[in-house]
């Protein structure tokens, strides 16, 4: 791997935090004023009409990472013909995905919202668009993935990046614009969403075609190579199912042994969660093709070298955002909420180590997907991660406490990175004392030696502002510190150095493959 690698990895990063960080930011503000603009109701029907959505084109989801998986496999061979037959294949795949999703939507779907669905009487036309330019939505959203992953695999991440910013400001414009419509703003809503996304799918093909030469579509039939993607993609939806029933299964026991309320709480930690997870998903976007084009090249101990990095460093990530807000998770929330529900300050924590020992497993899972034998990888791991909802509901019956469930999942969680490790020493070669030593007992050191500081001080300052900020500032500091000490090795540190004295210039020096 050469610097030039590195000087990309960096780069890419930036791209991705920019964009994650500034989708966010209007994210929140957006979804707020969209609730406050059209009222619970429509708000409510916007969101079911979604997640039914959601739920036909879930083929999709699994079928973007097998088409992202060999398209990188292929660059990273250098095979530029092999390329084409992939994305032409892939694309002809998302067709059939797009027409089947619309068959099924247009047929259960549609029969479904209107007889099940508790939508008032008077709503019914409006909801009706809705799903109608949810459906159009969804399909576009389909037929631009392999696009979107020609761009993620040639690692042009300030397209992706650039796009997904102009996508937020579209929405952001969007709900302006509802300010100033006297027609029915759940039906404009709607229709400007579906415009927002067309715009930003027709960008995706034509950037595609004008700067990727690849990306030209020959109609063909390559029954081998057809098969080797369904079949990947098979055993990943087993994988994703298994983690869709993971995290809903939870919710199902929350509510029947708590009610609502108890599922109030549950959300309030997922959203927490999610926006503690923005900073790691950006720098694991930007790793993940290289790490899969290094296996591709079959430089295993490059994959291996990156792997141990990329988790090691991920960890470190997740670590500056989880601590002070594991500690202050109390504060925060009477802050952000009006109401604090009951055991959403527990249910916070719990998910918050789930998503900090969730960290190692990104780069894992990238590897292995990389080699394309996933089959026994997926039964094994998915097979546990599907004990979640057995084992959660006899511990529920008899008695045990209603966090039962996030904290056998959180176990699972780790008992899977156990698999994954095992998985990963079989299949790529990582060795299991190399990843000892230069990853676990690395972030374990920090953990303990960054956390000591910050714990005192949340003992001895009384809840407030100034505890918040004291102990924000200090893990901050403690992370960093501890993290530059324990967790980089020489190389490392040259390599952050060089990146802040020449601000990712041309003069930076590669670090992950030395």
């Amino acid at each position: 791997m050469t610097s030039d690698d590195n000087k990309r990895i960096a780069k890419n990063t930036l791209f991705l935090y920019m964009r994650t960080f500034v989708a966010m930011a209007i994210g929140l503000y957006t979804s707020r004023k969209i609730l406050e603009i059209l009222g619970v109701d429509d708000f409510g029907i916007l969101s079911v009409v979604g997640g039914l959505i959601a739920m036909i084109t879930f083929l999709n989801n699994s079928m973007s990472v097998a088409t992202q998986r060999f398209l990188t496999i292929e660059l990273g061979k250098g095979n530029e013909k092999a390329f084409r037959r992939v994305f032409s294949m892939c694309v002809m795949i998302h067709i059939g995905i797009a027409l089947l999703a619309l068959t099924l939507g247009e047929t259960l779907g549609v029969w479904f919202v209107n007889t099940h669905l508790n939508i008032a009487a008077d709503r019914m036309v409006a909801a009706n668009v809705v799903y109608q330019t949810s459906i159009l939505a969804a399909i576009i959203g389909i037929l631009q993935t392999p696009y979107n992953a020609a761009i993620v695999s040639h690692e042009r991440m300030h397209v992706y990046a650039y796009a997904g910013l102009g996508e937020s400001i579209a929405k952001l414009v969007i709900v302006m614009l509802l300010f100033l419509s006297s027609f029915d703003r759940l039906i404009i809503y709607s229709l400007l969403f579906l415009g927002v996304q067309l715009c930003v799918g027709l960008f995706y093909v034509i950037y595609c075609y004008r700067h990727v030469p690849d990306c030209r579509v020959k109609v063909s039939f390559d029954k081998r190579l057809f098969k080797d993607i369904v079949n990947f993609t098979g055993w990943n939806m087993f994988g994703t199912l298994a983690w869709i029933l993971k995290d809903n299964g939870s919710n199902l026991l929350l509510n029947i042994f708590g009610g609502t309320t108890v599922n109030a709480a549950r959300g309030v930690a997922s959203t927490l969660y999610a926006a503690s997870n923005t900073l790691v998903g950006g720098f694991q976007s930007a790793v993940n093709p290289q790490l899969t084009k290094n296996y591709a090249a079959d430089d295993y101990q490059a994959t291996c070298r990156l792997l141990c990095r990329s988790s090691k460093l991920s960890f470190v990530l997740m670590l500056i955002v989880m601590l002070p807000l594991f500690l202050e998770c109390q504060f925060v929330l009477s802050i952000w909420l009006v109401e604090v529900p009951r055991y959403a300050v527990l249910f916070t924590r719990i998910v918050l180590l789930e998503a900090l020992i969730g960290t190692l497993q990104g780069p894992m899972i990238t590897a292995l997907m990389a080699t394309g034998n996933i089959k026994w990888y997926q039964i094994v791991v998915g097979g546990i991660l599907l004990l979640n909802l057995p084992v959660a509901y006899l511990l529920m019956k008899l008695g045990g406490h209603i966090a039962v469930p996030l904290i056998v999942s959180l176990i699972l969680v780790i008992i899977g990175n156990i698999l994954r490790l095992v998985f990963s020493h079989n299949m790529i070669g990582l060795s299991y004392k190399k990843y000892v030593k230069n990853v676990i007992l690395p972030i374990i050191a920090v953990t303990a030696a960054s956390s000591i500081l910050p714990i005192i001080l949340y003992y001895s300052i009384e809840e407030g502002w100034m505890q918040l900020i004291a102990v924000t500032l200090t893990s901050i500091t403690s992370v960093g510190v501890s993290s530059w000490a324990i967790v980089l090795n020489n190389s490392e540190r040259r390599f952050l150095t060089s990146v802040i004295k020449s601000r990712l210039s041309s003069k930076q020096v590669g670090y992950l493959s030395k």
